[in-house]
């Protein structure tokens, strides 16, 4: 992935890399070097002039007096923070500095000279690329121009150019802590000691970043910002993977995502850029400004001075956004006709602000914001406003009210104190969500300034900080601009949880959802609020009231929607300027796909044949749910307006939430055949039918009309064993949830898969359970099929993709479908859906994995060629006339809905559920079926599932018998009489006859991909070893019925097994009847070898019987070796209780079973 940079390109792929690998590497070192110093141990302390010395029994230290100050500063901040979280801030620290220290050099900009200038000298490198960095060289140390305090004798006693270096590097960041201090000082001031050794070795840090990362990715500054996402990166994965709920100090890590650069230049120029345009009629900037929505603006009476407006991005991370901000404000003060030199400072000094609760992120954003400042005003480090910036990291302060109320002796200033050390106890967690009352802190800030001790020198200094911060926190401004974080509420800190519900309830759902409310809240009446978020709060049902507040108290200016990875992120965004209330309240809405984007931008902007529009908030209110559905037409809102919904035909429900699908929920594969109970009626049959497993409906992929009926539910007994767990379980958790919508069970209905870009709904008959991911609705008779037919019509997913056009369709989406009942219509809907319904349900039963599948497809002719040949024909009039229907159903709810200028009634056939016949899959299929038939599970005499679970009945199998002892050996070779092999020929014998075997058998070894010079035989003994089994597995999910014994890799035994007949002899069986068997033939083959070796061969004999002796050889042996497992398991005579389910019982074999991948 590539980032264009001027006309450069980026290479997000190696700044990912380098600084994934840097950050272990320097975590690493900080650990080593830490150790070097023996901060847990306890030393006598003797000084010997500037020299002192620490030891102990074990170890001594000998450290000048600055080193000493500074491995004091060492502890002090482990006991703070504790070491892991010291060598992280010393790793990214010394990250940070180099990585800054390399940008400044390369753009010549690194402030060395007394003027804080640059003297064109790199600290890094060589702008010749030779091996030494620049500065190194004598000429330029002692350069007069060069500030660093450099000392020649002490540079002379070093013994290495590493030493060496390591020594300038200090003085260099020593100087430039005076002209960044809240860079390059600050709470890191032991940072000095923990500097990296062998920087400049060929693996060493600085050599890698030179080496590793293209110069001509440095010429932008936010260069910083992606590689400081990177370096999060592994926490980031880390604590997202773990799914829950977050610490303090690793939402930093969760919420970091760098806005693309276009995203930030449409958030910034439609807000801070449409604010200096609506009031200032005369400006010419709309034409420098591409994403500037420019089809809304109005004109303000109220002309504006550029230093009156402020501008904040209380998330702000590593600065992007206010870089720009920064670029936009220029362009303004230089229309405004103010002198450029003195614009930098005016900007930083009166326009922008930034917080952010991540120091580092801190850092980062005073560093771009001065280096962009810097690329307009060289003389910019010289002056104060550098160390006076609007921009810095939220802090928080401790429990010192006893102190504060000791060092503030008047009333009304301790009053102010006790006010923030309250507010900012737990700051760092809230951020900027805080709430701070607008004050005058003109009595505490003229107290801070005043200090008697250290100690009372230390907490001021504190408070002086938290004054800044509150002033910021509490001030209204004319712009918020920012990408906040997203975190859903159930992962928020306890704190910020409680918090977030009482200050910002409509929005507590998610935090980027507080942060909207807290923009809108901090901005004048006059002003914009923009940001960047996730799409949810636009659809989703538990953002609904969150949308009646925005709706009723702001306007959305412009929005901007945007697919999934538009940002680079799995989800859908959409960057949105709010307003407050105000007469005008039309909004432009535009709409970004991923297909628009190349080079990580728009191909144009805006793209006509999107989605885009000129709309007010009001439409919104038209439709019931308040989605912000733009797009739609006069008409589709009227069709909302006046028609009732589906809510009022039937009920949409959720079901059953077992709380342990484990325990209580199967594929009906699985389970006993006899335990299943079909076709229940009532809750009460359930308590006298004895049977334990029935149907449940619980989602599944994509499929129309009928299916997905795969799994069952353990309501033995009117589900007392769910009842009471669930009873357990709510008397644990804060709300009951479980077992919902009991009235409905059983009964039939409409079901629809909950998780899915395409709605599939399907019909259900009598006797299921439904679950929350099968969502269900009930309706009366009369509306059955009616409602079926609309939900399965092409309209359903225009109406969801207005109410909820995410992948989560939520019961109340169903419920607020509008409905137009057409009687005259009605007949003809209904017979389109009967044919429709009895289409998709003679494919589902067409295959193994449906309870009412009853005989192969291809049991049919004489051949297996005909019959699939005759079955392609089926598929084919099936597929066609199920699209024809749906195309016919489509037109007919489209003239009823009066849709015909909107939509056209053509199905996509990938749209169609029925499957078209596939060669390869159904003989496959067949060969499936056939081992089915070997172990009993089906029966050429009988139609469908003869036995799973009860005992073999011999009178069911006539044409074709199964094998006695359920197990059928699996070899790679013809070594057994009787293999799984015989038993397919014997089987494809029995079903077309035996004239015609040989035929079928080549017919079916093409299928599968017949080779060279193999026989149709050798083919099928292939597929057998090789790939049979992991393609059961896949057909079953995972939860394969038929077993496979197997002892490695060599294929030295295989068999398998039929999971419904196991009982606690048959590992024996396997291991006396089969494995020994096999043991046997595996030695005579080669003794036989071992004779015909003692002959008189040609070369090509031997070397043919040398590889059968070494492959018949690693065969026996492992062979030998699977023995002792398998005997160990034989002796066991483990029992298998099915209605434990596959994933239970096959673990209990699992080191003599193939692996299940």
């Amino acid at each position: 992935m590539k980032h264009i940079i001027g006309e450069a390109l980026m290479d997000k792929n190696i700044l990912r890399k380098f600084a994934i690998e840097s950050r272990q590497e320097l975590l690493q070192k900080m650990d080593n070097k830490i150790k070097t110093y023996y901060i847990n141990e306890n030393f006598s302390k003797e000084q010997r002039g500037d020299v002192y010395v620490l030891s102990n029994e074990n170890n001594s230290l000998r450290l000048t007096n600055e080193e000493y100050n500074k491995r004091e500063l060492l502890r002090k901040r482990i006991n703070e923070l504790g070491l892991d979280k010291v060598i992280e801030e010393a790793a990214y620290t010394w990250f940070n500095r180099i990585i800054a220290i390399r940008y400044m050099e390369i753009n010549d900009v690194l402030p060395l000279t007394k003027n804080n200038e640059s003297i064109g000298i790199r600290v890094l490198s060589s702008k010749d690329n030779t091996s030494d960095p620049e500065i190194l060289k004598f000429t330029n140390l002692i350069n007069p121009e060069l500030d660093i305090e450099f000392n020649k004798e002490k540079y002379g006693e070093l013994k290495n150019e590493n030493e060496k270096f390591k020594y300038v590097l200090l003085l260099v960041c020593k100087k430039l802590g005076k002209v960044i201090p809240q860079v390059f000082d600050g709470k890191t001031d032991y940072i000095d000691i923990l500097i990296p050794d062998n920087l400049l070795n060929d693996t060493g840090f600085v050599t890698k970043v030179i080496t590793e990362v293209p110069e001509e990715n440095f010429s932008e500054v936010e260069i910083i910002g992606w590689l400081y996402q990177y370096y999060n990166q592994t926490e980031k994965d880390r604590v997202m993977s773990a799914n829950k709920k977050y610490k303090k100090d690793e939402i930093p890590y969760v919420t970091q995502l760098f806005t693309p650069d276009w995203i930030v230049k449409y958030m910034v120029e439609n807000s801070l850029g449409r604010y200096w345009v609506e009031h200032n009629k005369k400006s010419q900037l709309i034409k420098n400004w591409k994403y500037l929505i420019k089809n809304n603006l109005e004109k303000k009476n109220n002309e504006i001075n550029p230093t009156d407006i402020s501008i904040i991005d209380p998330c702000c991370g590593s600065g992007h956004i206010l870089v720009y901000t920064f670029e936009v404000l220029y362009q303004i003060y230089v229309e405004a006709g103010y002198n450029k030199k003195d614009i930098p400072e005016l900007i930083l000094k009166n326009n922008i602000y930034g917080l952010d609760i991540d120091d580092r992120a801190g850092q980062l954003s005073i560093l771009s914001v001065l280096l962009k400042a810097r690329s307009y005003d060289k003389n910019i480090f010289n002056k104060d406003v550098v160390k006076n910036l609007n921009v810095m990291s939220i802090q928080e302060i401790g429990n010192i009210e006893e102190e504060v109320t000791e060092i503030f002796s008047d009333y009304d200033t301790r009053k102010e104190a006790l006010y923030l050390v309250e507010k900012f106890k737990d700051a760092k967690t809230i951020g900027s969500l805080l709430k701070i009352e607008d004050k005058n802190y003109s009595l505490l800030e003229s107290a801070v300034e005043q200090s008697d001790t250290i100690y009372e020198m230390e907490i001021k200094e504190e408070l002086k900080q938290i004054i800044k911060i509150a002033k910021i926190l509490s001030k209204k401004f004319n712009i918020v601009v920012t990408n906040p974080p997203y975190v859903n509420d159930s992962l928020m800190p306890s704190k910020l949880k409680e918090y977030t519900a009482a200050n910002y309830k409509e929005g507590r759902k998610d935090l980027f959802a507080c942060f909207i409310m807290r923009g809108i809240d901090i901005i004048k009446e006059d002003g914009f609020s923009a940001m960047v978020t996730m799409q949810s709060w636009m659809f989703l049902a538990s953002f609904q009231k969150f949308r009646k507040k925005l709706l009723n108290e702001t306007v959305i200016k412009t929005l901007l929607y945007m697919d999934n990875m538009v940002m680079g992120i799995a989800f859908g965004t959409v960057a949105t300027v709010f307003s407050k209330k105000c007469e005008n309240k039309i909004g432009s809405y535009n709409e970004i796909k991923y297909s628009n984007i190349k080079d990580e931008k728009p191909i144009e902007f805006p793209i006509k044949e999107n989605k885009n529009s000129l709309t007010t908030v009001d439409n919104f209110k038209k439709i019931k749910g308040l989605p912000i559905a733009f797009w739609i037409s006069e008409n589709m809102l009227n069709i909302f307006a006046n028609n009732p919904k589906l809510i009022e035909f039937g009920k949409p429900c959720t079901g059953l939430q077992t709380s342990d699908n484990k325990r209580f929920v199967r594929l009906w594969t699985e389970v006993p055949y006899e335990k299943i109970a079909f076709h229940t009626k009532t809750l009460n049959d359930t308590k006298t039918n004895n049977k334990k497993w029935y149907p449940y409906n619980k989602g599944g992929l994509y499929r129309k009309w009928y299916g997905n009926n795969e799994y069952v539910v353990n309501w033995e007994n009117d589900g007392k064993e769910i009842k009471e767990y669930n009873k357990y379980l709510n008397s644990t958790r804060e709300s009951s949830i479980g077992i919902a919508n009991t009235q409905y069970y059983f009964k039939r209905g409409i079901t629809w898969t909950f998780i899915s870009i395409d709605v599939g709904v399907r019909y259900f008959e009598e006797g299921y359970i439904f679950d929350v991911a099968g969502c269900s609705l009930f309706l009366d008779e009369k509306y059955l099929k009616y409602i079926l037919g609309l939900m399965c019509s092409k309209l359903l997913n225009v109406f969801l993709q207005i109410l909820n056009p995410t992948m989560n369709v939520q019961v109340g989406n169903i419920c607020d479908i509008p409905v137009i009942y057409d009687k005259s219509k009605k007949e003809k809907i209904e017979k389109i859906v009967e044919e429709c319904v009895f289409q998709a349900e003679r494919d589902w039963d067409s295959f193994e994995t449906s309870w009412d599948f009853e005989i192969h497809p291809l049991i049919r002719e004489n051949t297996v060629e005909a019959a699939y040949k005759e079955w392609e024909k089926t598929c084919n009039y099936r597929f066609n006339k199920l699209k024809e229907k749906e195309e016919e159903l489509n037109k007919t709810f489209i003239e009823i809905y009066g849709l015909q200028n909107e939509l056209t009634p053509e199905v996509e056939d990938r749209r169609i559920s029925v499957r078209k016949a596939n060669r390869e899959r159904e003989i496959k299929s067949l060969i499936s079926y056939a081992v089915g038939c070997m172990f009993g599970r089906y029966s050429l005499d009988k139609l469908g599932v003869v036995c799973a679970g009860e005992k073999l009945d011999k009178n069911n199998y006539k044409t074709f018998k199964p094998v006695r002892d359920n197990i059928i050996p699996v070899t790679d070779g013809n070594y057994l009489n009787n293999d799984i092999v015989d038993k397919f020929k014997e089987f494809i014998e029995a079903v077309y006859g035996k004239e015609t075997l040989n035929e079928n058998l080549e017919y079916i070894a093409d299928t599968l991909g017949k080779r060279g010079t193999e026989t149709s035989e050798d083919t099928i003994r292939r597929y057998f070893c090789k790939d049979f089994y992991n393609e059961h597995v896949k057909m079953y999910q995972k939860k394969p019925i038929y077993w496979l014994f197997d002892s490695g890799k060599k294929n030295g035994f295989k068999c398998l097994v039929y999971m419904h007949s196991f009982d606690e002899n048959t590992v024996a069986k396997v291991r006396l009847d089969y494995l020994h068997r096999i043991q046997t033939i595996y030695e005579n083959l080669l003794a036989d070898i071992n004779l015909k070796l003692t002959a008189d061969l040609s070369m090509n004999d031997k070397k043919t019987m040398q590889k059968k002796q070494t492959d018949l050889n690693s065969k026996l042996q492992e062979t030998k070796e699977y023995d002792e497992k398998i005997a160990h398991i034989a002796n066991q005579k483990i029992e298998i209780d099915l209605d434990d389910g596959v994933t239970t019982n096959y673990s209990k074999f699992a080191d003599i079973l193939a692996k299940i991948k």
